[in-house]
């Protein structure tokens, strides 16, 4: 098990892993929350890098920019396209919004990741509205 790819994939993000770090911090998110949030973590992600892989997708191109491939970490952290919604996220987790592992990993994290993910709607047909839900809701 140690040798699988995906495990050293997830392991770039969440180095505990295995443990119960990630089911105690999606302890309380819904389902869809934590399944998208998985294939993120995993590179999994129905985004064009993985979709094409799986011949889902006719390119791996970013279809918002067509600058890179769509991989986690340039929908996250890079594409021009979501600069705005980036802005928020940066605004509302500080310095540590350019810290991927810190947005997949962290429950502050998690909650802006989840928002930033929300005001895109890339993946909006696929996992519906993925706003976190409010604490005091709960």
């Amino acid at each position: 098990m140690s040798d699988s790819p995906r495990l050293q994939r997830i392991r770039t993000i969440d180095p505990s892993v295995p443990s119960n770090n990630y089911a105690n911090i999606t302890d309380d998110l819904p389902r869809r929350h934590c399944s998208l949030l998985f294939q993120l973590r995993s590179g999994h992600a129905p985004l064009n890098k993985f979709l094409h892989r799986i011949a889902k997708s006719p390119t791996a191109q970013c279809q918002q920019c067509n600058e890179r491939e769509e991989s986690t970490h340039h929908f996250i952290m890079s594409c021009h396209k979501y600069a705005r919604q980036r802005a928020a996220l940066r605004a509302a987790a500080g310095s540590q919004a350019t810290n991927l592992q810190y947005l997949l990993s962290n429950v502050h994290g998690i909650k802006e990741l989840l928002k930033y993910i929300a005001r895109t709607r890339r993946l909006e047909p696929i996992f519906g509205d993925v706003t976190p839900p409010d604490p005091k809701e709960g």
